[in-house]
């Protein structure tokens, strides 16, 4: 059961779930620029301090208490904030159309009258069905990732990007997510880092088999870590079997 609120007593006594409205200001602050990368760790280590162990939060970037989140953050960096909900530890939620692009407001009036979602939006914005459909597949198919546990990663330029692990039985899953609108060139602290492969969902559209080769060379998934390159709102997942 979902609690509406963010108490650490109300997973103690009832629910199973409650939202993660801290890390939530904190990824707004971040992305908007009034704060640091590095407070949504900030956010995420106090919740491991005050809630009871094994205590599950809703990870979120949209709801019907403020405007779309495309609306907030713009497009690329919407798809940042989702990557970041869609690989913490918790419980992503997809909320009414994110998958299309769609930003039919639903506070009020959408609270008590019928706005329906405009399925439409995702021939404009192809990019997102693409990122939610592979982005739920890495995740139905990554222990790591559903359950994994969580060790934040040290890199380059904390203000601006945010790393961590993500490690259960025999896989680790690393995530990279620069919360900014200027590209990282930097590094990361992850020993072997060559043992990774890149598993970033490809939202671009499909390569023709006659494409080019500077475009193939564009997409193409090289793993140079602990070295490492962003775009502007990028993201980068790496997959390792510890097997």
């Amino acid at each position: 059961m979902l609690a509406e609120g963010h108490k650490p007593d109300l997973e103690v006594q009832a629910f199973e779930l409650d939202y993660s409205w801290p890390l939530h200001n904190a990824l707004t602050d971040a992305l908007q620029g009034r704060g640091r990368a590095s407070d949504l760790r900030a956010a995420w280590e106090e919740e491991i301090r005050h809630w009871p162990r094994g205590a599950l939060h809703m990870r979120f970037s949209d709801n019907h208490d403020e405007r779309r989140a495309i609306a907030r953050f713009g497009e690329p960096a919407a798809l940042a904030a989702s990557a970041l909900m869609f690989t913490l530890d918790g419980v992503p939620l997809i909320y009414n159309g994110m998958e299309a692009g769609d930003t039919t407001e639903s506070g009020a009036p959408a609270l008590f009258e019928k706005l329906p979602v405009f399925w439409p939006t995702a021939e404009r914005r192809p990019e997102f069905p693409r990122f939610y459909r592979q982005m739920s597949a890495l995740r139905k198919a990554s222990d790591a990732l559903r359950r994994g546990s969580l060790e934040w990663l040290r890199n380059s330029d904390e203000a601006r990007v945010v790393t961590y692990l993500r490690r259960r039985n025999d896989e680790e899953v690393l995530i990279a997510i620069n919360f900014s609108n200027r590209p990282f060139n930097g590094s990361i602290e992850i020993a072997n880092g060559a043992a990774f492969t890149d598993i970033t969902p490809d939202v671009g559209p499909p390569l023709p088999p006659d494409a080019p080769a500077p475009e193939r060379a564009r997409r193409a998934r090289i793993n140079a870590l602990p070295t490492l390159f962003l775009d502007a709102w990028g993201y980068r997942i790496f997959h390792r079997g510890l097997k």
